[in-house]
């Protein structure tokens, strides 16, 4: 196989020989002119063509081989072997005067230029061609009279010797090509060797510093609750070592209003980002790109997600502006090292969640404690009231006026209420844990419901101030049983815990726009900073100095659990012997697949 340089070389030498063709035709052209004068009428003019026709073709010729490439330069070289076999054969028919005419030599050109192109066979094709323009004159088509007398000897030597030139050109060329082809093969060889060598031992390198890097995240053990500390040097660790301009190892989260995103914990270089900055899918190509899960390379970005149980957790981000791009090798090697460090944030959050476990199962065990002791001595408190008035009623029922039996009977009304909230409050606590709780958010009109909750307390309602704050809705979309079990629980505690001549404020307002707050204030004793981390958990009980709590210690952890349910958070503020400020904020038009952010109590924890 001949390369597309030698091919073109070729066919430019051949364009010069191609000249000195025409320069003899347009000399057979003048001598025809001048000693001719017998020759048919037609010689002149087509002599004429031939030499135009060449000259033409061969300007054409030299172009277009300049610009063409391999499957054009094959495609020219035949055009052109073709145009040459014709035109010299004519011309050498047109110019034979006789068998002592030595042009015919003139035709050996063709089977030469046979066999410089395509050896052996094409010197066999161009003999056949200068056999078939020796015929000619045989079967009566001369351009001479002369030429006639050619005898078949004459005929068969002059093809013989044609193919015998032909044939040693065509064994030269051959051999040339292929010793060419060998040197060639043996100096890319040789290039070849090199260049593996070289890449050897740059891999050997690289390959070194990818164990380094790889035995660095293998070793890593991050603490989730501290990301930044442990995963910066790793970024610093993986771009040394792979002399990395920007990296960025980011681990997904979600934002204040419960969108995914990703945040920095290591950058190195500039990468376009911070460490501790926050990248969103609908803000940034980067985090669009990453949440999708493939490894790809964009320009001077790669992107090779961290992925854990067929999820993305996070990923690692090279840039390169200045530098070489990444190819795929490089993803190839990023991709390899997300992966390890998705398995090492996997196995931090199985060991984290395995301590979870634990922890919570010692609490439970306290708790089931705690509730076997609770639930003995707040149910046995109402049941022996109950009985014990009861029984009353039922030994002395005809001693006792009717004003003493409707009180007993009161009191009786009383306790059994009490054992009924203490149940739906079980309840509600069994089924949001369970992840049973349903809710049923619908459009509602805000004071009628804040009306709803004063109205609910008896004859506490006139001690509650209902205020319209700023920018406060008059409508909202919630489920209104539950929230008014929130703020009912709220309310209920705020009078309890105030001084009976003492106001208890319950507002609403748009604090941003999208979510509205209910700020439930009261004037009693305040909650001690120590006190405001735990009144959140189940059984736990707000004292005081002026009254005793009864119950189980759920309401509030109750109105935490329904608050987050319906996708908003509850936030206290306080003052020791000025009051407290309990807040609720849902959003205002839809609910919220999880809560947009935590609590008081999760995040003082």
């Amino acid at each position: 196989m001949r390369s597309d340089d030698d091919a073109r070389r070729l066919e430019l030498r051949l364009v010069g020989l191609r000249w000195i063709v025409a320069a003899f035709g347009a000399a057979q052209v003048g001598f025809a002119i001048r000693d001719r004068t017998i020759d048919p009428g037609f010689v002149l003019p087509l002599g004429v063509a031939l030499v135009m026709g060449l000259a033409i073709g061969n300007v054409a010729i030299a172009s277009a081989a300049n610009r063409a490439d391999a499957a054009q330069l094959l495609g020219i070289g035949v055009a052109a072997f073709c145009l040459d076999a014709i035109v010299i054969l004519l011309l050498v028919w047109l110019s034979t005067d006789g068998p002592a005419d030595p042009v015919w030599v003139v035709g050996y050109l063709v089977p030469l230029e046979g066999a410089a192109r395509w050896g052996l066979p094409g010197a066999t094709i161009g003999a056949v061609a200068f056999l078939v323009g020796q015929l000619l004159p045989t079967i009566g088509l001369a351009a001479a009279p002369a030429a006639t007398r050619v005898g078949a000897p004459a005929i068969a030597f002059r093809a013989v010797m044609a193919l015998v030139v032909g044939v040693v050109a065509g064994s030269f060329a051959s051999l040339s090509r292929r010793e060419a082809a060998l040197a060639d093969r043996r100096a890319r060889d040789a290039e070849g060797a090199a260049a593996r060598a070289e890449a050897a031992a740059v891999k050997e390198g690289q390959a070194r510093g990818e164990v380094a890097v790889f035995h660095a995240a293998a070793l890593l053990e991050p603490d989730l609750e501290r990301l930044a500390p442990t995963l910066q040097p790793t970024a610093e660790s993986i771009a040394d070592e792979l002399s990395c301009e920007a990296l960025g190892i980011l681990v997904r989260d979600r934002g204040v209003v419960g969108e995914v995103g990703f945040v920095a914990f290591g950058v190195h270089g500039d990468p376009g980002y911070l460490r501790g900055d926050r990248l969103f899918p609908a803000s940034s190509s980067i985090g669009k790109a990453a949440i999708g899960g493939t490894p790809l390379v964009n320009g001077s970005d790669a992107i090779a997600p961290m992925l854990a149980r067929g999820e993305v957790v996070g990923f690692i981000h090279e840039q390169a502006t200045t530098g070489p791009r990444p190819d795929a090798d490089r993803l190839e090697l990023l991709t390899g090292l997300a992966d390890q460090l998705g398995l090492v944030l996997e196995s931090a959050r199985l060991r984290a969640d395995q301590q979870a476990t634990v922890q919570r199962l010692r609490e439970l065990d306290e708790m089931k404690s705690d509730f076997v002791a609770i639930t003995s001595h707040e149910l046995r408190t109402p049941l022996s009231g109950i009985r014990g008035f009861v029984d009353m009623v039922l030994r002395r029922g005809s001693d006792l006026t009717p004003d003493q039996r409707d009180e007993y009977l009161g009191i009786v009304l009383t306790q059994t209420d009490r054992l009924i909230r203490l149940v739906d409050d079980l309840l509600v606590v069994s089924r949001v844990e369970a992840g049973k709780l349903t809710l049923e958010p619908t459009e509602l009109e805000v004071l009628p419901l804040l009306r709803q909750v004063t109205d609910g307390l008896g004859e506490a309602a006139v001690r509650i101030a209902v205020e319209e704050g700023p920018h406060a809705p008059a409508r909202m979309v919630a489920d209104p049983n539950r929230l008014v079990q929130v703020l009912t629980n709220l309310t209920h505690n705020a009078v309890k815990f105030s001084p009976v001549d003492a106001t208890v404020t319950l507002r609403w307002r748009t604090p941003v726009e999208g979510m509205v707050a209910f700020d439930v204030i009261d004037h009693g004793p305040g909650i001690p900073d120590d006190d405001r981390e735990r009144i959140f958990e189940r059984f736990q009980q707000r004292e005081s100095s002026m009254t005793h709590t009864e119950g189980f210690g759920l309401g509030l952890y109750i109105t935490k659990l329904l608050t987050e349910a319906m996708g908003g958070w509850i936030d206290v503020t306080s003052s020791v012997g000025e009051g407290s400020t309990f807040t609720v904020t849902l959003p205002a038009v839809r609910s919220l697949p999880a809560p947009a952010r935590s609590s008081a109590a999760a995040r003082a924890g």
